[in-house]
């Protein structure tokens, strides 16, 4: 009996550290689950050429031993384009692997892009850094605020080197006009 209440304290105990990561992946190596290191309510900035390319306050961190992998939860971020915010958003979880530059944002997400002066907003986005393009699931409705129109729809994909959209799917919306 002593045995079997060992057992299930080691049990326990290894399956709470590895359940309180928030990156939820299958991977085997304890290096692979376990966080390297994890900060709570932080401020992260990351400067390329000595300029300020990106701000994000974080409820919580995690980075992983492979230095490319990070998630995050709760999060508030501003890009930078010569020292101005080019683009802020938020959104509840942050999924990033710095090295291949892909991007997962889920739940509640608003990204504002200061130039085109647009409000984007749904609940699952993938960005690819190398090829600069915001996709969302096919069926994942997204909003899109721009010049007083508002459109919804799903299927959306935008373009950073074009600063295009499209939805492939179904779209509704309004678009308000200055008549005089």
């Amino acid at each position: 009996m002593k045995r079997h209440t060992g057992l299930s304290a080691v049990l326990l105990i290894s399956l709470l550290s590895v359940s309180c990561s928030l990156k939820y992946s299958e991977g085997l190596s304890v290096d692979e689950v376990i966080p390297e290191f994890s900060f709570s309510n932080s401020v992260m900035t990351r400067y390329e050429n000595k300029k300020k390319k990106l701000e994000m306050n974080v409820g919580q961190l995690e980075q992983f031993k492979d230095g490319n992998s990070m998630y995050a939860k709760d999060v508030v971020f501003s890009l930078f384009e010569d020292d101005d915010v080019s683009m802020e958003g938020s959104c509840t979880y942050l999924g990033a692997n710095t090295k291949t530059e892909i991007y997962e944002l889920y739940e509640s997400i608003k990204i504002y892009r200061k130039k085109d002066d647009m409000k984007i907003s749904g609940r699952s986005f993938h960005w690819n850094g190398k090829s600069e393009q915001l996709t969302a699931g096919r069926n994942d409705t997204v909003t899109v605020e721009k010049d007083g129109m508002v459109v919804r729809g799903s299927g959306f994909s935008a373009s950073g080197v074009s600063s295009s959209y499209i939805f492939n799917s179904i779209v509704t919306g309004n678009i308000e006009t200055n008549d005089e």
